[in-house]
């Protein structure tokens, strides 16, 4: 499996030091690399994940919903406890480098290596968002991860009937999408 992906609509590069899909255990290690004013990811939360940014280089901002900001800077870290919603981006004109580290680890490179591979089939809008729902839908099915605000078990509701939709109504999946449909069979 790649260590390095890249993707090319965003442009953010991901190194995966310890990857627990390549059977390096439980724990996730990646460098990630966002160009400058990169969206990074939305305010979301884990339920039983925590995830560790640390900053190597440049700035990164921290969403922590209602719990506030923080800006990270070179040598400073951040643990999101599971259940915290947060989110992050690069506020610089210069690229941002930072250290994740999540634990447990699969369900987060998996859905990192499903989005990248959606960008970098053309699959995305300019933000690295699917045009589709149902290849979101797809990406979030094995995760438990829930984008903020929504609740969770609307979340949950709302993945399962597009995946069933596309079951019923779809005959030509994305790759993406047919993996977690063949999952679920």
């Amino acid at each position: 499996m790649d260590r390095k992906i890249i993707n090319s609509v965003t442009g953010d590069r991901i190194h995966f030091w310890s990857s627990p899909l390549s059977g390096d255990g439980d724990e996730l290690v990646f460098r990630c690399t966002l160009p400058a004013q990169a969206a990074g990811a939305p305010l979301h939360v884990h339920e039983t994940m925590a995830e560790t940014f640390a900053d190597d280089s440049g700035a990164l901002a921290i969403d922590l919903g209602k719990a506030g900001k923080r800006l990270l800077g070179p040598g400073e870290e951040i643990t999101i406890p599971p259940g915290t919603p947060h989110g992050f981006r690069n506020p610089l004109s210069i690229e941002t480098v930072f250290v994740t580290t999540a634990t447990p680890g699969a369900e987060l490179e998996r859905f990192l290596r499903t989005m990248y591979d959606l960008a970098n089939n053309g699959r995305t809008d300019a933000s690295g968002a699917p045009r589709n729902p149902v290849d979101l839908a797809a990406a979030l099915a094995p995760m438990d991860m829930t984008i903020a605000p929504l609740p969770r078990t609307l979340q949950r509701v709302l993945v399962r009937a597009l995946l069933l939709a596309r079951k019923i109504f779809d005959p030509n999946p994305s790759a993406a999408s047919a993996r977690v449909l063949e999952k679920e069979a």
